[in-house]
């Protein structure tokens, strides 16, 4: 008894000492740049935070996050390589280095060691924040498998949070009192971020969270409640996510809800039945509808306008296409370094181009990846792309009604819409969508034998199926 009583209690250290981590990344933690003050104290704390994980008595599930662990190891091992000093004869032989041979003759710089890296303080700085998501995966990997499903209402709530103080920025215009960031979208509502994309993002992605919550109740005491709750905040989303004016988070938002409708199904059992569950469907997708038509007419309707009205040749940002991909070409495969793009893309941005905002990132993460970090970032990208796939093809052949293949089906669905928006945006490099990408990959990579396998665990009994 003492033993079990000692083990509840160090979960409960552990699952609030998380919490807490969580809550700090969400309020500092929203922004990509290296400058942000609240980085000063994020970190430290991830860094606190992971010696009460460890120190904690209690066992440690490392196998559930070994997946995510070796590749963030992996990815650390790139970056902090990029840090080694070479000798002047090797540095001035790597790609594109030559171009900065004349400055260093003129600063008489020349005879000293060079890193890899064209901006060793930034990748520096890029190697420390790693310590964020590791510090979550360590968090997700002392407590018990049960214990990481507990983390979805907080991210539901966090989220709704992140939506109200949205409003708040919305409703008092470009001089709200409620915008966390001297660098932001000012009139628009961004939440927790600096970056109404990544506001967006964060939206669209409690769709399927919300599926998952409210699915697993189907059948349980307070089930039905828990699902006209769901069903009234995913009305909600709609209109906030247009609100951002993002265009990425329009399509992304389709594509949550689009998900959120198979999670849901496949969770809870649920299939037509009577005329009434019949008709649910059709009536849900009428009420969003309208619902998007209403939105349109008396909100900000800016992300609509931004899509249709804007071809893509006069966004700035496929403008600059062909630069990144010389830069990329002139880089291969060594790479410029993590963090240097803000300082590179000024050498090669063409004098027509200068305009008082300036690129900080690249807006598609898999060039800017391959841009600073070569072809060594590059198969790392593919390797965790096949990890992905092959953990899809286990998670699809396991069993629909168990909590631990819901979870997993939710952190692939996270995992990709995240990626989708890399390809046009770069919320990753933000600390709060890189810890709920860490939770997401720990609920995906979780052992083979807990979703896949014919053997059944008390945690994973399937859920009763009920009609609607």
């Amino acid at each position: 008894m003492a033993a079990r009583d000692i083990n509840r209690r160090s979960e409960t250290v552990r699952f609030g000492t998380l919490l807490a981590l969580l809550s700090v990344c969400f309020l500092m933690g929203g922004a990509s740049r290296s400058d942000v003050l609240g980085l000063i104290f994020l970190q430290p704390v991830a860094v606190i935070c992971s010696i009460i994980f460890v120190l904690t008595p209690g066992p440690i599930r490392w196998e559930a996050v070994k997946v995510p662990l070796l590749l963030l190891g992996a990815l650390a091992t790139i970056v902090a390589a990029q840090l080694v000093p070479l000798p002047r004869e090797i540095w001035s032989m790597l790609p594109a280095r030559a171009l900065f041979l004349p400055t260093a003759e003129v600063t008489g710089l020349e005879p000293i060691w060079r890193p890899i890296s064209l901006a060793p303080e930034l990748t520096l700085e890029s190697l420390v924040s790693l310590v964020v998501p590791l510090a979550v995966l360590i968090g997700v990997a002392s407590l018990p498998e049960e214990g990481t499903w507990r983390l979805l209402p907080f991210l539901l709530l966090a989220g709704l949070l992140s939506a109200l103080l949205g409003i708040a920025q919305f409703g008092g215009g470009s001089s709200s009192p409620f915008y966390f960031y001297s660098i932001t979208n000012f009139g628009s509502p961004v939440g927790f971020f600096s970056n109404r994309n990544h506001q967006a993002v964060l939206l669209a992605m409690l769709a399927p969270m919300l599926a998952l919550w409210a699915g697993q109740a189907m059948g349980a005491k307070g089930g039905r409640v828990r699902q006209w709750v769901a069903l009234a905040f995913g009305f909600f989303l709609v209109p906030m996510i247009l609100a951002t004016g993002s265009r990425a988070g329009l399509a992304l938002g389709g594509v949550g809800f689009l998900i959120a409708y198979l999670i849901w199904k496949r969770v809870s059992g649920w299939r037509p039945g009577t005329r009434w569950s019949k008709l649910l469907i059709p009536v849900v997708v009428a009420a969003g509808i309208g619902l998007f038509a209403v939105a349109l007419m008396f909100s900000r309707d800016e992300a609509v306008r931004r899509m249709v009205g804007l071809s893509i040749s006069e966004d700035s940002r496929a403008d600059h296409l062909p630069v990144l991909l010389k830069i990329a070409g002139d880089f291969f495969p060594i790479g410029s370094g993590f963090g240097s793009f803000e300082n590179l893309f000024k050498v090669y941005e063409p004098f027509e181009s200068l305009q008082p905002q300036y690129l900080n990132h690249a807006h598609n993460d898999l060039i800017e990846l391959v841009i600073v970090g070569g072809l060594p970032a590059l198969l790392l990208l593919a390797g965790f792309l096949l990890a992905i796939a092959v953990r899809a093809q286990q998670v699809f052949r396991g069993h629909g009604g168990r909590r631990a293949s819901g979870y997993a089906h939710l952190g692939l669905a996270m995992i990709c819409m995240m990626l989708l928006s890399s390809l046009v945006d770069y919320p990753l490099r933000t600390p709060l969508m890189a810890v709920v990408f860490s939770i997401a990959c720990a609920w995906l990579f979780n052992p083979v034998e807990s979703v896949g396998s014919r053997g059944r665990r008390a945690s994973e009994t399937p859920l009763p199926k009920a009609g609607m």
